[in-house]
């Protein structure tokens, strides 16, 4: 890329910075101490970004690391095709293959920024599905903790 190019300060930054990705679940929310409703209009508030369901978020997770692993697949292909050598140095061939051999290494360099972009998607929701999961333990923890203390809190289990 070039110096001047915009997409550099997005490929150096990341391409979800300052997207972040909202699963929005009920024990996240009960935690917070707010509805599903306020989680949503909060996340919307903040701006840019992507608020998920569990559903949506696992579902999503699932994909991304299909394409994640095609893609990984797809790679030692990717880096044969750009070592083509000519059929015979005459200028046409040699001139030829220099184009050819050109465009498949931009199809590489597509292909390893690609994976690079569904690397940092599926640590993304990783994390934003960790935290829901975390959640969950903690409510669970919370709900055998009360069950446990012996104290009427108005809680039957």
């Amino acid at each position: 890329m070039a110096e001047n190019d915009p997409g550099k300060a997005l490929e150096a930054a990341g391409w979800l910075t300052g997207l972040p990705i909202t699963v929005v679940g009920t024990a996240m929310n009960v935690a917070k101490g707010m509805s599903d409703a306020a989680a949503v209009a909060s996340a919307a508030k903040s701006g840019a970004g992507f608020t998920l369901s569990p559903d949506e978020a696992r579902s999503l997770l699932e994909r991304a690391k299909r394409l994640r692993d095609n893609l990984a697949m797809m790679r030692p292909k990717t880096v044969s095709l750009t070592q083509l050598t000519p059929p015979a140095q005459d200028p046409g061939s040699v001139g030829f293959n220099q184009q050819v051999v050109k465009t498949f290494a931009d199809g590489k360099d597509a292909n390893d920024n690609m994976h690079k972009y569904m690397v940092e998607l599926i640590g993304r929701l990783e994390k934003a599905l960790g935290i829901v999961a975390e959640s969950d333990g903690q409510a669970a923890g919370d709900v055998k903790a009360v069950a446990n203390d012996g104290q009427s809190g108005g809680l039957a289990v």
